[in-house]
């Protein structure tokens, strides 16, 4: 392209100059001006060659240091080899001495289901495999490209692995092979444990699939309905739940409105940021706390949104850290299963949080109740001016929190059992109070300078002898190896052989973070 634009300025001053220097009517000045526009195009065209050249050798040195990073990447993985070994061998050795891995739950007994597991990268994946494996149903995994090699395949309990079409991108295919596999084995109950891009599809998968087949997700209605920030909060205000306030800006006229409105009433020191109402990785991330003094910067920061129907955003009112974030498995309004946690936007430490545990249970109630909710989702939450905590957001699928789930006797019943309602709160799942979940090579990642740490938690060596690995199991050490020795290294090594450039590898969702990812 540079090359093309170059060749491009020069021949339109040639032919700028040609033109003039051809006239017969033009004057000796006229001849002098064209003299100098062709010096000025030749040393622009000159100066632009030059540019171009730079900006080839920069990014051939981009290139070339980021295949470097990600070889020290995949070295340094392999280079634990033989401690995540020793690690994976003791916890399978103590599960079989002694046990006390998990409780094994009754829910197969009812009905022995054929379940699919989508979403094989993430951990998340192999903690539901595992989960309903271990009360004796039958799972097959599944993934798109290029996650192949994803660490869920290789779990004890998958008899079989599946790699899909993307949905995003070739929607027909993927759901062909889905129902091709639905057919094939049987299937009786699909959970998807997806990216949030693809999660959409499979809230409104269930409208093609035979009748029998059930998807552990909300039905497309209510997942737009959460997943849109601004009518999930409606019903959040039309249930008396707390909520920060929030208005709708699917133009600019919208957020013009609002904010007129608001100059006509008593200062009453809120400020409101504008973002997208459905997540969007690609959308504009520039934050200004409105209103500002400058009325003309904040109407062409607001126009600058480009907010449609099509692309709405919403104007929401600032809360203040720290962020919270909850966790939550529903079954006909019922809250079956919960985890409540301090969050950050790169979320790779969980424990569950005791303080404001009990008010944000009965939210999470609440909600379930008011829209009778069957599935899965995770809150984000802030603190208002008050003091008061509060939804900020709802993401209506599985949330990594899961992890801290694992072990509890009804944690596989709470996926697959129809009719499960917990009768006491003692039946809810709830994480163990001292359980601590982390990643270990994200830890010492973070401790070799890979990345800074930014937006995340970064343990000492003694805090980390107080937890586990969230992927470490007795009963199933196979994904703790391939997600830190198979998984991360075969994805790095197409990062090795493009020379792509990335930011971080999140080992607790399997991939390689880039900007603008999903």
């Amino acid at each position: 392209m540079a090359e093309g634009k170059v060749q491009t300025q020069s021949t339109l001053a040639e032919i700028d100059g040609d033109t003039t220097a051809s006239s017969e009517t033009s004057s000796d000045v006229d001849e002098q001006d064209s003299v100098l526009r062709n010096r000025k195009s030749s040393s622009a065209s000159k100066t632009a060659g030059t540019s171009s050249a730079q900006a080839q050798k920069v990014s051939s040195q981009n290139r070339w240091a980021a295949r470097m990073k990600s070889l020290m990447a995949i070295l340094c993985l392999w280079s634990f080899a033989p401690l995540l070994m020793i690690m994976a061998t003791y916890a399978w050795l103590k599960h079989r001495l002694v046990g006390g891995a998990f409780e094994k739950g009754k829910s197969a007994e009812k009905k022995k289901l054929s379940i699919l597991v989508t979403g094989g990268k993430m951990s998340k994946a192999s903690a539901v495999a595992r989960a309903v494996g271990r009360d004796g149903h039958k799972v097959f995994t599944a993934e798109i490209m290029p996650y192949q090699f994803c660490h869920t395949r290789f779990t004890t309990y998958a008899s079989q692995h599946y790699v899909l079409p993307r949905p995003t991108v070739k929607p027909a295919e993927w759901q062909a092979k889905i129902l091709e596999i639905v057919k094939e084995q049987n299937i009786d109950l699909i959970i998807p444990c997806t990216a949030p891009v693809e999660s959409s599809a499979y809230a409104h998968l269930r409208d093609v699939l035979p009748a029998h087949v059930r998807v552990f997700a909300f039905d497309g209605k209510t997942s737009d309905i959460l997943d849109h920030k601004y009518t999930f909060n409606q019903v959040l205000a039309n249930s008396k739940i707390p909520c920060p306030e929030t208005a709708n800006m699917e133009c600019y006229e919208d957020a013009a409105e609002f904010f007129k409105k608001r100059e006509s009433m008593p200062d009453d020191g809120k400020r409101f940021i504008v973002k997208p109402a459905v997540y969007d990785p690609k959308a504009r991330t520039e934050i200004l706390f409105l209103p500002i003094e400058d009325k003309k910067r904040q109407k062409e920061y607001l126009k600058s949104r480009n907010a449609t129907p099509q692309v709405p955003y919403v104007i929401q009112e600032v809360l203040t850290n720290p962020e919270y974030g909850s966790y939550a498995i529903y079954n006909q309004g019922h809250l079956t299963g919960f985890e409540f946690f301090v969050s950050a936007a790169s979320c790779l430490v969980y424990k569950q949080c005791k303080e404001q545990f009990d008010k944000v249970l009965q939210l999470n109630k609440d909600l379930g109740k008011a829209m009778n909710l069957t599935g899965q989702l995770t809150l984000d939450l802030m603190h208002k001016a008050s003091g008061e905590l509060v939804p900020i957001e709802c993401n209506p699928r599985i949330h990594s929190a899961v992890c801290t789930l694992e072990g509890h006797r009804n944690t596989g019943a709470m996926f697959t059992d129809p009719n499960h309602k917990p009768e006491a709160t003692d039946e809810m799942v709830f994480s163990h109070p001292e359980a601590f979940k982390y990643w270990l090579m994200d830890q010492l990642f973070l401790m070799l300078g890979f990345w800074k740490a930014k937006n995340c938690f970064k343990l000492t060596v003694s805090e980390m002898l107080q937890g586990n690995d969230a992927l470490l199991h007795g009963d199933d050490p196979m994904p703790f190896l391939a997600m830190y020795l198979v998984q991360i290294p075969s994805l790095l090594m197409l990062e090795l052989i493009s020379g792509t450039e990335w930011l971080k590898i999140d080992f607790c969702i399997g991939k390689i973070v880039k900007e603008g990812g999903d």
